[in-house]
This record gives structure tokens, sequence and C-alpha cells, in this order.
């Protein structure tokens, strides 16, 4: 018999983009970052899926992932790629899929993606400075975007180039239904 869901808790983050934010942030050496296609989706899903599929801190927000975020990522495809890459060499080793007008309110449709063995390396805060000066120049003032609680990139990611904690700005998803043995 199927246990009831727990709701997917999330927390939310905003970025004020009064001036410069991102230029901080500075991609390491050989990595290269350049716009996606619009053609290039499969990348930019292969990335994300990975990214959320392998992190331990994800674990139990399958749902979400399939239901909230690699929908809005092909949506975002659909009306031009607004989506930003990490390349080592030819390899597409990161992704940030971004949303100037999301129906949601949250503008980071899946938040700077690095593949695991790639993390840690100053890739994801460059990216995600990256995909905040993309969206201040197409005109956003004000950027959210979401992520679990207690995760690396709650604790240290999000905080990066004045985002603060807010209270949600869309209903979380329920997790999957666990069953009882």
């Amino acid at each position: 018999m199927p246990i009831p869901s727990k709701p997917l808790q999330l927390a939310t983050f905003r970025w004020k983009l009064s001036g410069p934010v991102g230029s901080g942030a500075v991609l390491p050496k050989p990595y290269i970052l350049r716009e996606a296609g619009d053609q290039e989706l499969e990348d930019a899903l292969r990335v994300v899926q990975s990214s959320y599929n392998l992190d331990p801190e994800w674990s139990g927000g399958g749902k979400h992932i399939d239901e909230i975020i690699i929908p809005s990522v092909k949506r975002t495809f659909t009306r031009g790629a607004n989506c930003l890459f990490v390349l080592h060499g030819n390899r597409v080793i990161a992704a940030s899929v971004f949303d100037p007008e999301p129906p949601d309110g949250i503008h980071l449709i899946s938040g700077p993606c690095v593949f695991i063995e790639y993390r840690n390396r100053g890739i994801g805060g460059a990216l995600l400075g990256a995909t905040l000066e993309a969206l201040r120049s197409r005109g956003v003032t004000e950027v959210r975007g979401q992520t679990r609680p207690g995760t690396p990139s709650a604790k240290f990611l999000c905080s990066k180039f004045g985002g603060e904690s807010v209270p949600p700005a869309a209903p979380v998803v329920a997790e999957e239904s666990a069953v009882a043995a």
C-alpha cells in the first residue's frame, strides 16, 4: 500500500540585477562558456538529467525533475534556446537553462548543472554568474531560482552575487510515494 507523499521542500533564492552581477565570476581554464543553439536540446537534457539523477542531494526528487524541470527545459527550447553551456574541448560538461519570462516566476529552470566529475572547480559559480548576466541583458531586473534546502548549491552557490533566500514563488510538487513493506 502506498504511503502518502510528502511535499518536496524547495528553497527559493532571489537576485536583484541592478548592476553587473556575474562579472566577478571567472570560468577556470581550459573551460569555454558559450550560448547553446536552438538545435542543442538533447545536449542540454543530457547534462541536466545526469546532474540531477547522479546528485545524492536530489534523491527522492525524481517526480519534480521529471514533471517540472525536464518539461520546462523542453518548453524553453521551443521558444529559442535560453541556455548556456560550458565545454571542455568539444564536450558539453555543464548547462544552465533559464527563462526571461517564466510562467511560474522561476527564471533558473535548471540552475547551473555540472557533470559530477567536473564539480568543485568553480564551474557552477561561473555559470551562475554568466546566467544572471544573460538574464540582465534580456531586461530581467529580478531573478528567482529554486533548489533543495541544505544542498551545497543552497549553502554555497545561491548566496553568490547577492542571492538571498525568499519565500517560494510557486507551489511545490510532491515527492514520489514510498511503498510500505
